[in-house]
């Protein structure tokens, strides 16, 4: 019987190391392809892919040398020990990699690492008595071997059911399809060595010991890439980012906005071509990241501002050709990386920032100023969100102004719009184009209105009290506001709390456009008013008017914008149709206010047009609410009725 026979050589073969090899090569090809972070997981990653691949190899050498008609004993003693080494470490590597995806403390890490790093140093020491004293695997004067104790089996299971332990005991840190991976294929692992070691063969060793890796790979490093853009997910570009700050490097940010982009790129193979040249064209180095609705983001980072100026410049060029071709809308805005932005979050909220400002088919070059505005935005911010919290409707951040409003007929000032300002430590004070999209944009508005309210409330109170002769002041409340179920309810409260009349308050609202809100609108307008509240269609003449709708609410008065009195003085058709509107309104027995009266001809055009309200830096500039005193006019006793 030959060495070959007698060392079971016929039970091996080197196709699973092959295999194993291929695998390990291919992953690796595709693993420095695609977008990966250099953080400790993948550094584990890429160590374990090394040591299988280590692995396969020795085991092929240790087959190569002991079928030799006269093997190195010596040798193949070192070749099989190395191999089932290497093999152990994969399963410490492996532990250690799966400690970050369980959030497992770092004292219980050392625990657990301790223990097996002990267990692996203990089983070599063993598995080198057994071959020196000849109680384990040793080869026999004749060539022939011995198997003894399979201490290197032991270890397997040991170590990898200690795993499997942690996997389960702390499976709630682990989505559902993560954990039920882990667990099947550790089994798989577990059914394949035990298989082997029943029947005697190793041909698939290193292939049992790879297979919970390929998992691994699969679930927490598979390909980020979007395949039609090639762009990475957007969570990748925090990790960027920090790392550039962390380590001090310069990064600059190109960040492009186009509407609908990922649907036009996937319908357009023109696009797609055109995309992928300008990238070919003028990308050598740098990240793309896909963030939602349309957003590319470029990084680029690179160590010679000037060699960056030069790559934007040049992109810049190339895509206004582009832009040429296909004109979709789009805005892009560069950012460079600043030690005035204190984190990566910043990064992105500087972006939104800014392109929530400004027009499509701009290039905006993010400067100092940009900055300190957004830090100023957000700072404003975190001062409303501490004023909605607080729920004070006498908080002095918030200021009420007025403007107050000429009544024609009557020669005097007896009505006021409110207006909202606010005054705050850090900024002082605050303008509504400031502070409003931010108040509507996070849901904060409504609490606002609710103070504005209040304390208009209040002022009209000392007004009356003090015997000056005042109508009514206007409030502006949004769609949001009419959305609330109890906003009727908190209206009348706050003008019961101030003891006040109902029709001291007037209610200024912008038409809907949603049916759903429209028939919110109609539904509080008509609950109010039979209190005796008047309501004012703010803002007639800009965006959507629909008259049917105009009709369906009984608003008190309408109030034309300044868009339409300058309409009115471009022609004499113009003239004619804003005259025919505020006729028409009058006709049905709604008052006109027109808003934008800035001197003496805007005045007398309104007049004739049959306008019976006046507003405008013409009377006034929006003052503090206890200003109005200057224009109210004192009452010799109460005035009844509203028109």
């Amino acid at each position: 019987m030959g060495f070959f026979e007698t060392n079971g050589l016929a039970s091996y073969s080197n196709v699973g190391d092959v295999v194993v090899m291929a695998m390990v090569m291919l992953m690796g090809i595709l693993l420095m392809q695609s977008y990966f972070r250099k953080n400790a997981g993948i550094k584990i990653m890429l160590c374990i892919l090394a040591e299988v691949f280590a692995a396969a190899i020795v085991k092929m050498l240790y087959r190569a040398v002991v079928a030799k008609p006269h093997p190195n004993i010596q040798l193949a003693y070192c070749l099989r020990e190395i191999h089932y080494i290497l093999l152990t470490f994969v399963l410490l590597m492996y532990a250690l990699y799966i400690f970050e995806p369980l959030w497992i403390p770092q004292r219980k890490q050392r625990k657990y690492m301790r223990a097996m790093f002990c267990l692996a140093v203990a089983t070599v020491i063993v598995e080198i008595l057994g071959i020196v004293f000849k109680f384990g695997f040793y080869f026999r004067d004749d060539g022939t071997t011995h198997r003894g104790i399979t201490t290197y089996l032991f270890s397997y299971f040991m170590i990898i059911g200690s795993i499997l332990v942690m996997i389960i005991k702390y499976r709630h840190r682990l989505i559902k399809q993560v954990f039920a991976s882990l667990i099947g294929l550790n089994l798989i692992s577990i059914m394949m060595v035990v298989l082997q070691w029943k029947h005697g063969s190793s041909s698939y060793t290193t292939f049992a010991y790879f297979v919970p890796i390929i998992g691994m790979v699969y679930m927490f490093h598979s390909n980020p890439f979007d395949v039609d853009t090639g762009a990475v997910g957007e969570r990748f570009f925090a990790e960027e980012l920090e790392e550039c700050l962390n380590s001090h490097s310069k990064m600059t940010i190109m960040l492009c906005s186009i509407n609908n982009f990922d649907e036009l790129i996937r319908s357009s193979k023109e696009l797609k071509y055109e995309f992928y040249q300008f990238f070919r064209t003028n990308v050598k180095r740098g990240v793309l990241y896909s963030f939602p609705n349309g957003r590319m983001l470029l990084a680029l980072r690179a160590g010679k501002k000037a060699d960056l100026s030069d790559t934007v410049s040049h992109m810049l060029d190339d895509f206004r050709k582009s832009y040429n071709k296909f004109r979709h809308d789009y805005k892009i805005i560069i950012l460079e990386t600043s030690d005035k932005i204190s984190n990566t979050q910043d990064y992105v909220n500087l972006l939104d920032y800014i392109e929530s400002r400004m027009e499509f088919n701009q290039e905006h070059f993010v400067s100092d100023d940009d900055i300190e505005r957004f830090y100023n935005s957000s700072y404003i911010l975190r001062q409303l969100e501490d004023i909605v919290q607080k729920k004070d409707l006498a908080d002095e951040r918030v200021l009420v102004y007025c403007q107050p409003v000429f009544n024609i007929k009557k020669g005097r000032y007896d009505t006021a719009e409110a207006l909202m300002r606010l005054k705050l430590e850090q900024t002082g004070m605050v303008f509504p184009d400031q502070f409003i999209p931010l108040a509507e944009k996070y849901n904060l508005i409504h609490s606002l209105s609710l103070v504005i309210l209040n304390k208009t409330c209040a002022a009209v109170r000392d007004f009356i009290e003090e015997g000056y002769e005042l109508r009514r002041i206007s409030v502006n409340f949004s769609e949001i506001d009419i959305r609330y179920k109890e906003f009727c309810s908190e209206v009348q409260k706050i003008i019961d709390r101030n003891g006040i009349p109902y029709d001291k308050i007037a209610v200024e609202i912008t038409e809907s456009r949603s049916d759903a809100d429209f028939n919110i609108m109609k539904e509080k307008v008509l609950e109010l008013q039979k209190l005796g509240i008047k309501f004012y269609l703010d803002d007639f003449g800009t965006g959507y008017s629909n008259f049917e709708r105009i009709m369906e609410i009984p608003f008190d008065i309408i109030k034309f914008d300044r868009s339409m009195l300058i309409e009115s003085n471009k022609s004499e058709s113009s003239k004619y149709m804003v005259n025919t509107f505020a006729n028409m309104f009058n006709n049905l027995k709604y008052a006109v206010l027109f808003e934008g009266v800035e001197n003496a001809d805007d005045e007398q055009n309104c007049m004739n047009m049959n306008a019976k309200y006046l507003q405008g830096y013409k009377y006034s500039k929006p003052i503090p609410i206890e200003q109005l005193r200057d224009f109210l006019s004192k009452a010799e006793e109460p005035e009844a009725g509203a028109g």
